[in-house]
């Protein structure tokens, strides 16, 4: 089994024993055609080897990627314990080696070895990640910078040009795009350097999962069941602010989304500030 590890780059570095060993952490398992590997949202469990067949890679049902043997499938889940972007299906009658992120852990804390040259192969894969994802994001960055300067002249051609029927709706859509892409708009997850946490009217505290300007996440327990009015504190850093809002089903398992009410301006200037901070903490230095 452990010839199948070895053309594999997140394999690299490792002695014949310690693919052996590693190749006894893996089990056989034989998928057929059609068959869900896992599914979007999922928290991350196994870690594949293709080694016969095809699988897809699927987005909103959409096919993305086709993978061919022999491709490593969803390690930086199934380590990390991240849910998963995207659906894995088998486009045929296929062949996989698969084994838990838990008992991979277990098997590099007798092999310290081994667990060096794994941890340096998916570091370097991150970062390959990182700065792939990197340079689309500093694209869709620039598209969105040009696109708001752009609405913004528009919008003032408008309000420049004489009335018509179209006028005051058209500005008004305007106004609302131009706010919707402002940074605070965007959620992120608070990062450990910056907590942030709701406290119920009862006294109980839960962690925000993630947050924008408009909207907390928060797991499931934290949303009053059978009312969809929150109320409740939001503690961001330390910083008290009294908050309120519509709760509705978030888009994970075991979440709930608060669509929050209109803050007072010393509240929201809190906010963005905190947003921002959190934002900057997400860029890889």
């Amino acid at each position: 089994m452990s010839t199948a590890f070895v053309s594999v780059p997140l394999f690299q570095g490792m002695d014949e024993s310690g693919l052996q060993g590693l190749g006894e952490v893996f089990e056989r398992y034989e998928a057929e055609e059609g068959e869900v590997l896992f599914s979007s949202g999922e928290r991350a469990e196994f870690v594949y080897l293709l080694v016969e067949g095809s699988v897809a890679l699927k987005e909103d049902g959409k096919t993305h990627i086709e993978l061919q043997p022999v491709s490593v499938i969803g390690e930086l889940g199934a380590m990390t314990g991240l849910s998963r972007r995207v659906t894995a299906v088998t486009m045929e009658t296929s062949v996989l080696l698969r084994a838990t992120g838990s008992d991979l852990m277990g098997y590099f804390t007798q092999n310290s070895q081994v667990a060096v040259a794994f941890y340096q192969n998916l570091l370097s894969m991150t970062a390959d990640k990182v700065r792939r994802d990197e340079r689309r994001i500093n694209d869709m960055r620039h598209n969105i910078i040009a696109t708001q300067k752009e609405l913004k002249r528009l919008r003032d051609l408008i309000l420049e040009s004489p009335d018509t029927v179209v006028s005051e709706p058209a500005h008004g859509m305007l106004e609302e795009i131009i706010s919707q892409n402002r940074r605070a708009n965007y959620s992120v997850e608070p990062p450990s350097a910056l907590p942030a946490t709701i406290r119920l009217p009862d006294g109980r505290t839960f962690p925000v999962l993630s947050m924008s300007r408009q909207a907390l996440v928060v797991p499931r327990e934290a949303a009053w069941l059978g009312d969809t009015d929150w109320r409740g504190v939001l503690i961001l850093a330390g910083i008290e602010l009294p908050t309120s809002g519509a709760v509705e089903s978030g888009q994970f398992e075991g979440t709930s989304r608060i669509e929050l009410d209109l803050l007072i301006d010393e509240y929201s200037d809190i906010l963005e500030d905190y947003l921002t901070q959190a934002q900057l903490l997400d860029i890889v230095l």
